[in-house]
């Protein structure tokens, strides 16, 4: 009787373990390993980064991760990397959405403003 309950202790353990790592590490990791992707092709380094803020946060629909990021080189804008593993239709490279707001005003960059920022989206490197 005690080899069936150490049996069924350890099996609990072990499901409440995979529980926790699925629901709460797996997609923070997965977020950094993408955002950083799309750093990378941005042309970013880690030396260019002067604060980093990172919160759990919603974008219309989609439960994501939010990296809020400012480099040194372009201080006076504000980065908004969004990761969410639930985008699927859009077109976005590693499920990464990039938002950028300009410091002075609050105010989100536009498309055609994107040409004054030091690092824009991938899709303008095209």
């Amino acid at each position: 009787m005690k080899k069936y309950k150490a049996i069924l202790l350890a099996l609990i353990i072990g499901l409440t373990g995979l529980f926790i790592y699925n629901n709460y590490s797996k997609p923070w990791k997965e977020a950094e390993e993408n955002i950083n992707k799309y750093m990378v092709k941005q042309g970013v380094s880690k030396d260019d980064i002067s604060e980093i803020t990172k919160e759990k946060s919603k974008l219309e629909s989609y439960n994501g991760i939010l990296y809020k990021v400012i480099y040194k080189d372009d201080s006076e804008h504000e980065y908004q990397y969004f990761y969410s593993d639930e985008i699927y239709a859009l077109d976005k490279i590693n499920k990464v959405v990039l938002k950028i707001y300009n410091l002075n005003d609050n105010k989100r960059l536009e498309r055609e403003d994107f040409k004054k920022v030091k690092y824009p989206p991938t899709y303008l490197n095209k």
